[in-house]
């Protein structure tokens, strides 16, 4: 590609967009969706309980550049780009100051699609925590969560339990996501049922509409995202803040539960 060549097909681009500058709001967006950290390197970019963005360790790096040199127009060409222009919120991400200008200077097609990937992957996350966000629990699962915090080894001994068809669910590179599940459901399941069945039908207690809002809500976020992992993290995180829990283990098996009773995760047919 000649300079004249590039010129002319960087003018047509519709894609790229002059620099605009994000608001505060847009800022905060950008450092909660990376947890309050460079996503390459792992460094802090901003303190979580500081209300001001001074002095900022972070910048808000573009991932496809919004004006590239002729040499990263060649090298990205034909790619995945994200939004709907380059100015557009998926196309920017929170980095750490040196990270950016690595990023920005020394671009290569694998950083480039690493970053994009990240940022992807925080988009799910984002639009997962939107879903469960809307969904409101019912006071009787936080007796449970603390019911759970205080049983013993003895008390649960005589309660175990075979999960039926859960190792069905997982394909074999989550091994890590169902082992976990397993663990928690051959342990607790007995257990949490019984307590579920214990209070069904009691002050307005329905244990079957419970199940059909979180299977519900699991469905919508599989049209959304196939990452389990990333879904069973989201509907803790709901569990754990609705419930204002301090225990994630105990959250854990509620949910493990519920991916056992309440139909959550597909099994994978053969």
């Amino acid at each position: 590609m000649t300079q004249q060549e590039y010129l002319d097909a960087k003018s047509r681009d519709v894609y790229l967009r002059k620099r605009k500058n994000p608001t505060e709001p847009e800022l905060r967006l950008y450092l909660h969706e990376v947890n309050f950290h460079c996503p390459l390197c792992g460094k802090e970019l901003q303190s979580r309980n500081q209300k001001k963005l001074n002095e900022k360790r972070f910048q808000i790096a573009h991932i496809y550049p919004n004006s590239p040199t002729k040499e990263q127009y060649e090298l990205l060409n034909g790619l995945e780009r994200l939004g709907t222009c380059s100015e557009s919120f998926e196309n920017k991400i929170a980095l750490c100051k040196d990270c950016h200008s690595t990023q920005d200077y020394h671009t290569t097609v694998q950083e480039y699609i690493k970053l994009l990937n990240i940022k992807k992957r925080a988009l799910e996350a984002t639009t997962l925590h939107d879903i469960v966000q809307n969904m409101s629990i019912e006071e009787q699962i936080s007796e449970i969560v603390q019911k759970i915090k205080l049983i013993s080894e003895k008390d649960i001994a005589q309660l175990n339990y075979t999960p039926v068809n859960i190792t069905h669910k997982f394909y074999e590179n989550e091994l890590v996501l169902k082992t976990k599940v397993v663990a928690y459901i051959n342990m607790y399941y007995t257990f949490i049922r019984d307590q579920f069945k214990a209070i069904d039908g009691k002050d307005h207690f329905i244990f079957d509409v419970l199940c059909q809002q979180i299977r519900s809500c699991f469905k919508k976020m599989e049209t959304e995202s196939h990452d389990k992992t990333l879904i069973f993290n989201e509907l803790l995180e709901w569990i754990k803040n609705k419930t204002q829990s301090n225990s994630i283990e105990t959250c854990e098996a509620v949910i493990s539960y519920f991916v056992q009773q309440c139909e959550v995760f597909n099994e994978i047919s053969e």
